[in-house]
């Protein structure tokens, strides 16, 4: 089992993502409650797409309350723990539940039965990701140079960036690619460096983006593409 006692450092209160109603328009609790569950979905977990830049270095640990109970068979199983910075304004549980879902899936780094991802407690973790503000980022990511824009992987670190969480980049929505895509790409792309991979240069034979380019930075004009094994 992957469930396990939510811990919270620095008691950090995790905000519910808001809704917007015209006046005179109530909503039902059993409602209130879908609505806000779509809204955070729409936002990736984060109650607002404003999000400080600099933040404590302290984080709040997911419980997997929102992760699949299924983990995919494969031959290698990753540990993953994932960490919310607590000045973000985000539902850590959800934001979880999208991470280890979108490593899972069968268009994922699993897709050939190779690997899967379980979430665990941060001490028995092999990975922990880390969605920190920007200048947290530039912080655990150095000596590499993230110039509080872009995320990293370093040792057993994925750092990834919320203001990309949040905005994505102009270019990468230009090209056609949607905020959902890009925070796949950034998921994929990232862990994709743990499990050893490189950087990608040429576009596939599609002409879609291997998820191992630098899509954050330049597109090369390619396809925008979040998975490994294709869209």
């Amino acid at each position: 089992m992957h469930r396990y006692q939510t811990v919270i450092k620095l008691g950090a209160g995790v905000l519910a993502a808001g809704i917007i109603l015209a006046p005179g328009v109530a909503l039902g609790a059993e409602s209130e409650i879908g609505a806000a569950s779509k809204v955070g979905e729409s936002l990736g977990g984060l109650d607002s797409v404003d999000q400080p830049d600099s933040g404590s270095g302290e984080f709040t640990v997911a419980s997997g309350d929102r992760v699949d109970d299924e983990i995919p068979e494969a031959d290698r199983t990753v540990s993953v723990a994932v960490v919310t910075e607590s000045d973000i304004s985000v539902d850590t549980e959800l934001f979880a539940g999208i991470v280890v879902n979108t490593l899972n899936d069968d268009r994922g780094w699993g897709a050939d039965g190779s690997v899967a991802f379980e979430l665990v407690e941060p001490d028995d973790a092999e990975v922990a990701i880390r969605l920190a503000t920007p200048d947290t980022v530039d912080e655990l990511c150095a000596p590499l140079n993230t110039m509080g824009y872009t995320s990293c992987r370093t040792g057993s670190d994925v750092v990834l960036n919320v203001d990309r969480w949040a905005e994505a980049t102009e270019d990468f929505l230009e090209a056609g690619g949607s905020l959902e895509e890009y925070r796949t790409y950034l998921v994929n792309h990232e862990v994709g460096h743990f499990l050893g991979h490189g950087h990608v240069e040429e576009c596939n034979p599609d002409g879609t983006a291997p998820v191992m380019m630098q899509q954050t930075l330049d597109l090369r004009q390619c396809e925008p593409n979040g998975w490994p094994a294709g869209a």
